[in-house]
């Protein structure tokens, strides 16, 4: 590992753990190194690699947007295993510096190092689960590569899909699948014969390999209502409306299994499902104007003593919270105003705090220890401790803010409009079970 890979390598490991709640792997690699190009789905822009990088085990050399690239960054890409590809809608003649990339791939692969490509190209700014036409570029590095090498290694290409709850939401979730890889090798003579059609075939087959590891919705009209459907059943992956006792697992097949219900209709629903969704979307739009949402309902009106958990949470966290906000609310605040503030698509947001905030925690505390020890005599190991200390204070900070802002938004709700929207509520759900719909 180089230098910059390795650091956020071992950083990554307590501020995953402070930003999800719970990871899961399905079909893992194995093996640290080896001559595989990894084609993932990509929602959530800087935060995906961070996940592949740091969550699976094999080490990965990332093929990025050339456009970040510059002068002060590109050392540090390097350092961080970056490889930059040249896009046809950043301008230039991207095909002739695509020549000396792809040679770049091949000196990569030759060493038996791991590939990683965000096969879709761009993220979306509105998070939806559907996976978008995926580009022939993997395909093309891998054939590239072997005819380079004189088809002397084994190179695959093995789609991955990453399944975030929300990768906008501290304390989510996030599932990473693995497809069957695709050995490029067995192809060798058809490759020779005819390369256009064996990368298109392969590019196909390996678009279908990595639907079945992600939530696919098909018709992107169709994904809100998925949303909501997975809200109201609360058995999906939806970050807040869901059983967070329930296997992460089996609530990432129930979200798979419902999209395949609603794929299974094609362009257009049936009647009775036209009907519930537009059903739904009225009741949503309920939620919005009176600034609710479907978990606060929940959690006001059908949760069982959620009150008293509310409170033992916030008694229990208290000391934890108060140290916090020493630790962590100041330089949280500040990171979020400048991020939120700099950034104007969203969907850098997350992944851009959570970089920030491995730096500048450090930075704060180391900052805050040695101004507070000409003050108060306290021994260094216990300093050090507190140090450590931080993503667990990180995250009772963030649950006893969450704990005591419900309570507080339980107050200020009118308690006859609550009965009302809990009535709505039963009644969607009753015909939810009439349709049958999982």
């Amino acid at each position: 590992m180089r230098p910059l890979y390795f650091l956020f390598w071992n950083t990554l490991t307590l501020a995953f753990w402070a930003f999800f709640r719970k990871v899961k792997q399905i079909n893992p690699t194995k093996k640290r190194f080896g001559r595989t190009i990894f084609v993932s789905n990509h929602p959530s822009a800087f935060l995906d690699p961070l996940v592949i990088a740091r969550l699976r085990k094999p080490v990965v050399y990332f093929m990025t947007r050339s456009d970040i690239f510059n002068r002060v960054t590109k050392p540090l890409f390097w350092l961080a295993h970056m490889i930059p590809i040249y896009r046809q809608q950043d301008g230039g003649n991207s095909t002739e510096k695509n020549k000396k990339v792809f040679k770049k791939a091949t000196e990569t692969l030759a060493k038996n190092r791991n590939l990683l490509i965000f096969g879709e190209g761009l993220t979306d700014d509105v998070f939806e689960r559907r996976l978008k036409p995926i580009k022939k570029g993997a395909i093309r590095i891998g054939f590239t590569a072997l005819e380079d090498l004189n088809w002397s290694v084994d190179i695959q290409v093995q789609g991955l899909g990453i399944n975030y709850t929300d990768p906008g939401k501290m304390r989510g979730d996030v599932l990473i699948a693995a497809a069957e890889p695709i050995v490029l090798n067995t192809y060798k003579d058809a490759y020779i014969e005819n390369p256009a059609k064996v990368i298109s075939e392969l590019n196909r087959e390996l678009e279908t390999r990595m639907r079945a590891q992600i939530t696919h919705v098909e018709q992107e009209e169709f994904c809100t209502f998925h949303e909501q459907l997975q809200m109201l059943s609360r058995k999906g992956m939806h970050p807040t409306c869901s059983d967070p006792n329930a296997p992460l697992e089996q609530r990432w097949k129930y979200a798979q299994k419902l999209a395949l219900h609603l794929n299974s209709y094609g362009t257009e629903l049936p009647a009775d499902m036209r009907s519930f969704k537009e059903k739904l979307a009225i009741y949503f739009d309920k939620l919005a104007q009176q600034k609710l949402s479907e978990a606060e309902v929940y959690w006001f009106a059908v949760a069982p003593n959620w009150k008293a958990k509310m409170r033992a949470k916030i008694l229990a966290l208290l000391p934890f919270y108060l140290v916090a906000l020493l630790t962590t609310f100041v330089p949280f605040l500040l990171i979020k105003r400048f991020v939120e503030k700099t950034f104007k698509r969203p969907v850098f947001w997350s992944s851009t705090k959570l970089g920030l905030l491995i730096l500048g925690l450090p930075i704060w505390n180391s900052i805050l220890f040695l101004g507070l020890s000409f003050f108060i005599d306290i021994p260094c190991l216990v300093w050090i401790c507190l140090f450590l200390l931080i993503p667990i204070l990180s995250v009772a900070y963030y649950q006893v803010t969450a704990a005591y802002n419900l309570l507080a938004k339980s107050r200020q709700t009118d308690a006859q409009l609550l009965a009302t929207i809990v009535n709505e509520r039963e009644v969607l759900c009753q015909e939810l079970k009439r349709l049958n719909v999982l």
